[in-house]
Order: structure tokens, then sequence, then C-alpha cells
């Protein structure tokens, strides 16, 4: 499948655990009290996801032991 159409794709559904969850809505809140002291916008959980996803992606890489890592700059 060319880029294009994949790009043109409907939504795919990712299923977190209870766990994953709990911790992406304890990170919105911390980010969101902080994005409202700059008097900014607040962001809601799925959009945290596709952030997260789109930098963590390109600093996705396989470790020397096969393990899948994010390399952080």
């Amino acid at each position: 499948m060319s880029q294009k159409a994949w790009s043109k794709r409907m939504a795919v559904t990712v299923r977190l655990n209870d766990s994953e969850q709990e911790r992406l809505r304890r990170k919105a809140i911390e980010l969101n009290k902080v994005l409202i002291n700059r008097g900014l916008e607040p962001i809601k959980d799925s959009e945290l996801v596709h952030r997260i996803l789109d930098q963590a992606i390109e600093a996705t890489e396989v470790s020397s032991s096969g393990e899948i890592i994010i390399v952080l700059n």
C-alpha cells in the first residue's frame, strides 16, 4: 500500500490496558495544569496520544540485544 493510500485510511483503534489509561490520564492532567497556568488551551487525552506517537515513532530503534527502545535526545 502506498504512503498516500495509507494516510487516507480510517482511524485505527488501539486498546490501552487499565494501567496505560490511568498513566495517560494522569499525564494529561499534569500537562493541562501547566498549559492552563500559561494561559493556553488544555489538550484531550487522545491528542496527547497522537503527539506522543508522532515523537516516539521517529525515535524508536532496536537495541543490540533486540529490545525495542525509544532513544531520547
